[in-house]
């Protein structure tokens, strides 16, 4: 009885704290997310004199910088999302055979610079590729750069931004590397008796046996793309300027807000980029079954 009782009792305190941490994930969810998007909703669809409206979206979309700023994030989202993929499912495959003691200090070394926040991060980098003080100076002068003016102009932003998401985008290699671990031995092992090298293991057994995760990583990222604000923001100042202050969707819909005083439009303009994010990953969703139990 004692022994039951002592269960019990420490199942009812496992229970008590799993509510208590719910309860406050669910209060920040509502204060700090569902409560402000179902305000934007509200103001992007409110009109001047109250009742519904569209004319919000409508001024957004005749804006002389709108069509660009989505042009950039698109750029920008092949240029990270690609790179990221191939490093993260890469690395991951290479450090997953290894050693537990070997893979933990890989692990870590990767996670580094995921410890940098994304404006930390945008400073090391305008280091990294400002040439007068560069450690890689010879490779930016034999590249024809001779100042941070011309490494950030606007054709190579899309191409530094992508390397910098990249190069703090650590959590991706964890990532594969988890869903790899879950891989039971017996399925690499019964294709290694039936002759497959590594290389054939890797791309016929593993790969397809974590699409979902790699499809989950996919939604992270594509969400990711579409928040960009912060990094082209610091460049723009920066350069002071040079590149542009409106270079991202969410950066004109900072200037609509704070500069015009036009809340409205900044919140149909955020509205835009959340279906943007939600109708990726249900295309995505629905197009690798992530969902589907498997039996």
């Amino acid at each position: 009885m004692t022994v039951a009782a002592g269960r019990t009792g420490g199942a009812r305190a496992q229970a008590r704290a799993g509510y208590l941490f719910s309860g406050l994930y669910t209060v920040l969810l509502v204060g700090f997310g569902l409560v402000p998007a179902g305000y934007a909703v509200y103001l992007a669809f409110k009109g001047e004199t109250g009742g519904f409206t569209l004319d919000h979206f409508v001024q957004v979309a005749q804006d002389f910088r709108y069509v660009e700023t989505f042009q950039h994030v698109a750029t920008y989202t092949v240029a990270f999302l690609v790179p990221s993929l191939v490093i993260s499912i890469g690395f991951a495959l290479l450090l997953q055979p290894r050693r537990a003691a070997v893979a933990s200090w890989f692990r870590f070394l990767y996670y580094l610079p995921q410890a940098l926040t994304g404006a930390a991060g945008v400073i090391v980098w305008v280091f990294m590729l400002t040439p007068a003080v560069s450690p890689v100076r010879p490779l930016l002068t034999a590249a024809g750069y001779d100042n941070l003016f011309e490494v950030l102009s606007p054709a190579n932003l899309p191409v530094v931004l992508a390397i910098i998401a990249v190069w703090t985008s650590a959590n991706g290699i964890l990532l594969m590397y988890a869903a790899l671990s879950s891989i039971p031995v017996e399925v690499t092992e019964a294709a290694r008796l039936d002759g497959a090298n590594s290389w054939q293991t890797a791309i016929h057994v593993k790969l397809p046996m974590i699409r979902k995760w790699v499809a989950y990583t996919v939604i992270l990222n594509v969400a990711a793309s579409t928040q960009l604000f912060v990094e082209p923001q610091l460049i723009a100042g920066a350069t002071g300027g040079g590149v542009g202050e409106n270079w991202s969707p969410l950066q004109l819909a900072y200037t609509f807000a704070y500069t015009y005083a036009d809340f409205a439009s900044a919140a149909a303009l955020s509205l835009q980029l959340l279906v943007i994010s939600v109708l990726a990953a249900v295309l995505i969703i629905k197009r690798t079954s992530l969902f589907r139990m498997e039996i």
